[in-house]
C-alpha cells in the first residue's frame, strides 16, 4: 500500500461520473496487502479529516467466506470506534464541511467580480473554515488567485505594513510567476505593490487575499500598538492597488465589524469604511445542525432524533464548534452504559447536559475571548446579562452598537421585554469567570457594604418615582386596572425611612413596609371595589411584569412572620429562595437578608420600568 492509492481514490470522487452521485464520507478499500488495516491506521493516525475508509485485504475476505459476521464486525470497528464530531481544528477539505453553502456562493462570486467582503462572528463558529472552503472552491474553477493571511500569526502581526506587503508581493510573484520590485522600504513600498498589481492585471491575474483574524492587524489592536497608524498605511495602499486596477478584492474576517464601520481613525479617514460590505457567519440553522448530527452520528451508531437535534441545536445557539464538542462528550458518556448503536432523544441529553457542559468549558470561554480581549464594553454588557443584572444592562443598553453586534453574534437574543442570553453554555462560563475574578460567594454581586446606604436610598427614590410616573400612565387610560384607587401607594414617608437590611428583624420590618405599600393596599382596593380576589385576578393579568414580583413580596413576608402557608404558597416560597440564593442553602450564603432586599428591589426597579414602557 502507498498514498497514492489514496489519491486515486480521492480522484475518482471529485470526478464525473461519482462527483456529487456517491457518499463520499466513507468506502470499502480492498487490497492485495495483507497489511492493509494496519497501513491505513498508521497513515490515517495524523489525518483528522479523513473520510472512514473500511479495508479488507483479499486474503482475509477468502478466509472469511464462512463467517458471517465478519465484515459487520469490521464496519462496528471502523465507524462506532471513531468519534467524528472530536473535531475543533478549522476544516481544510470538504470531507466533514457542513451548510453555508449560499454564504459561500455569495463570497465566491465577490472574488469572480473582484468586490470586496467581510465575515465576523463568534470564535469557531466556522469562520476560517469558511474562508478555506471558497478558496478551494476559487482555486477548483481556477476564477481566481487566493492568498490567505492568517493575522494573530506572530510573524505577521510584528510586522509593519510595509514588511507585510514585501512578504504578499514575494508569495504573490512566486505564484503567478511575476516580476516583484525589491525596494520595499517604507517609503517606496506603496508604489513597489501597485506596480505588482498592475503587472498581475497586465497578465490577466485576478487575486483576491483574505485577511483572518483582522483585529490582530488593526487600529483596536491591543498587543502591537503600531498597527494603530500601519493599519491606515497598509490599507490606503491595498485600496489604491485594487481602485486602479479591477483585478483585486479582499476578504476579511474577524469578530467585530469594527474595523469596517468606523468613518475615522485618530482623525483619519479609514479606507475600509463604505468599501466592504459584510455579514455575520451565525449558528447553523436547525435544518443544517439535524444533517450534521444525523450525518456523522448514523456513522458513529448514533440516532438522533428530531426533537433531540432541535434541543442540542437550540442549547448551543447553533455554534458548530459546541455542537460538536458537546456530541462527542455525549457520545462517551452514553457509551459507558451502553453498546453502539443507541437512540439520542431529548431525555438522554437533558440527563447528561450538566455534566457535558462542565466538560465544554474550555471551548465556551474560547469561543468569547477574542470579545473579551479587543471589545471590553461589549463583553461587559453581556456578562451583566449573564450574572443576571438585567437592571444595569437595561441602563447601559441604550449604546445600540453593542447591543446590535452582541445579537448578531447571537449571544443575546430580543425578548418580549428586552433582552435574553441565547447561549446558556457560554453565559454560565462568563458568569462563573465574573464571580471568580471578583472572589464573590455568588453570580449576582452584592453591593459593597459602604456604598449600601447611598444605593439603598436612590432605589428607593427611583421605585416611587417610577410608581408615579405608571400611576400617570394608568389614570390616562394606558391599563384598565389600577393599582391603589384615587391615592397613590400607602407609608411612602417609612418606605423613605428604610435601612440596609443586616439580619432577620431589620428584614422583616423592610419586608413589611414593602408589602403594607405595595401588596396591601392593592389588595385593600380590590376589597373597597368588592372583588376580594382583585390582586389574583385582575392585577395578576393586568401587570405581566409587576404582579410576580409583588407575589414575592407577599411570599416572602408570610414567611417571615410566620402566617399560614399552604401547599403552594409554600412551594412558591422554596422556589423564589432557590433562585434568589442561585441554589445553595441558607447557611451558605454570609449576608442573606441583604441579598434578600437588594434583590427585591432591583426586580421591583425593573417590573415597573418594564410595566411603563408596555404602557406608554
Amino acid at each position: 500500500m502507498e498514498p497514492r492509492t489514496l489519491q486515486a481514490v480521492e480522484q475518482i470522487f471529485s470526478a464525473a461520473p461519482a462527483k456529487g452521485r456517491v457518499e463520499t464520507l466513507n468506502y470499502f478499500l480492498v487490497s492485495d496487502d495483507e497489511n492493509v488495516a494496519e497501513w491505513l491506521d498508521s497513515f490515517l493516525s495524523s489525518r483528522q479529516e479523513a473520510r472512514i475508509i473500511v479495508p479488507f485485504s483479499i486474503s482475509e475476505l477468502d478466509a472469511a467466506k464462512g463467517d458471517n459476521w465478519f465484515v459487520r464486525n469490521r464496519l462496528n470497528q471502523k465507524f462506532f470506534g471513531r468519534d467524528l464530531f472530536n473535531y475543533s481544528l478549522p476544516l481544510v477539505e470538504d470531507t466533514y464541511f457542513f451548510g453555508r453553502q449560499s454564504t459561500v456562493m455569495e463570497y465566491y462570486d465577490s472574488i469572480r467580480r473582484s468586490e470586496n467582503k467581510a465575515i465576523f462572528g463568534l470564535r469557531k463558529t466556522g469562520k476560517t473554515s469558511l474562508l478555506f472552503k471558497i478558496k478551494r472552491l476559487c482555486e477548483s474553477e481556477k476564477v481566481a488567485a487566493v492568498f490567505y493571511v492568517d493575522c494573530k500569526q506572530p510573524h505577521i502581526r510584528k510586522a509593519r505594513w510595509f514588511e507585510l506587503l514585501e512578504d504578499l508581493a514575494a508569495e504573490i510573484s512566486q505564484k503567478l510567476n511575476a516580476l516583484t520590485a525589491s525596494n520595499y522600504t517604507e517609503r517606496h513600498a506603496s508604489r513597489s505593490f501597485v506596480d505588482l498589481i498592475k503587472s498581475c492585471k497586465d497578465a490577466g491575474h485576478r487575486i483576491s487575499i483574505m485577511f483572518d483574524e483582522i483585529e490582530y492587524i488593526s487600529f483596536i489592536s491591543p498587543r502591537d500598538k503600531h498597527w494603530r497608524d500601519d493599519y491606515i498605511e497598509l490599507w490606503q495602499t491595498l485600496w489604491s492597488s485594487q481602485s486602479q486596477f479591477k483585478c483585486l478584492s479582499f476578504i476579511i474576517a474577524g469578530v467585530n465589524p469594527s474595523v469596517v464601520e468606523s468613518d475615522l481613525v485618530d482623525g483619519v479617514q479609514n479606507p475600509l469604511f463604505g468599501i466592504v460590505p459584510h455579514k455575520y457567519l451565525t449558528g447553523f440553522s436547525q435544518e443544517e445542525s439535524r444533517m450534521m448530527l444525523r450525518k456523522l452520528g448514523k456513522r458513529m451508531g448514533m440516532a438522533f432524533e428530531f426533537d433531540a437535534c432541535n434541543y442540542i441545536r437550540d442549547w448551543y445557539g447553533g455554534h458548530p464548534l459546541l455542537i460538536r464538542q458537546a456530541c462527542s462528550t455525549l457520545n462517551s458518556f452514553m457509551a459507558e452504559n451502553m453498546d453502539h448503536p443507541f437512540k439520542v432523544d431529548v431525555q438522554s441529553f437533558e440527563g447528561l447536559k450538566s455534566r457535558i457542559d462542565q466538560e465544554l468549558t474550555f471551548y465556551s470561554n474560547h469561543a468569547i475571548s477574542e470579545i473579551r480581549e479587543f471589545y471590553p464594553d461589549e463583553y461587559y454588557l453581556f456578562e451583566l446579562l449573564a450574572t443576571g443584572r438585567e437592571l444595569e444592562f437595561k441602563e447601559l443598553s441604550r449604546e445600540s452598537a453593542f447591543i446590535s453586534h452582541l445579537c448578531s453574534y447571537q449571544l443575546i437574543r430580543k425578548s418580549e421585554y428586552g433582552y435574553e442570553v441565547n447561549i446558556p453554555v457560554i453565559a454560565q462560563r462568563v458568569a462563573l469567570d465574573s464571580m471568580k475574578k471578583d472572589g464573590r460567594e455568588l453570580l449576582y454581586p452584592l453591593i459593597d457594604i459602604p456604598n449600601r446606604n447611598s444605593w439603598l436610598q436612590r432605589r428607593i427614590e427611583e421605585i416611587s418615582t417610577d410608581f408615579g410616573v405608571l400611576e400617570r400612565l394608568i389614570s390616562q387610560g394606558a391599563k384598565s386596572c389600577k393599582l391603589f384607587g384615587a391615592n397613590s401607594f400607602p407609608e411612602g414617608v417609612r418606605l423613605h425611612e428604610s435601612k440596609v437590611v443586616r439580619d432577620k428583624d431589620s428584614f422583616s420590618v423592610f419586608i413589611n413596609t414593602l408589602n403594607r405599600c405595595f401588596v396591601e393596599s392593592v389588595e385593600k382596593y380590590g376589597v373597597d371595589l368588592g372583588n376580594k380576589q382583585y390582586f389574583w385576578n385582575d392585577v395578576k393579568a393586568a401587570y405581566e411584569s409587576l404582579w410576580p414580583v409583588l407575589h414575592r413580596i407577599k411570599v416572602y413576608r408570610n414567611d417571615v412572620d410566620h402566617l399560614h402557608l399552604n401547599n403552594a404558597t409554600t412551594k412558591n416560597f422554596f422556589e423564589f429562595l432557590d433562585s434568589d440564593f442561585e441554589g445553595k442553602q441558607f447557611s451558605q450564603i454570609s449576608e442573606p437578608y441583604f441579598l434578600l432586599q437588594q434583590r427585591l428591589l432591583d426586580r421591583l426597579l425593573l417590573a415597573l420600568q418594564r410595566e411603563i414602557e408596555s404602557a406608554s
